[in-house]
């Protein structure tokens, strides 16, 4: 994944999650910032795990 790629994920999964709120402090944006990269970085990690699955069958 190129990290253009990688970083337009991030940012979506960003937006959804402002989207869920109204009220939001400092406190818990960088929360539902971290949540997001964390998020995008597991589901990258998790297709490559199943890929390297695939390839050792």
């Amino acid at each position: 994944m190129k990290t253009s790629e990688l970083l337009k994920r991030i940012e979506e999964a960003f937006e959804k999650k402002l989207e869920e709120k109204t009220g939001w402090g400092r406190k818990e944006l960088l929360s539902a910032y971290r949540s997001a990269v964390n998020e995008v970085l597991l589901e990258i990690a998790d297709k490559a795990v199943k890929e390297e699955g695939k390839e050792n069958e």
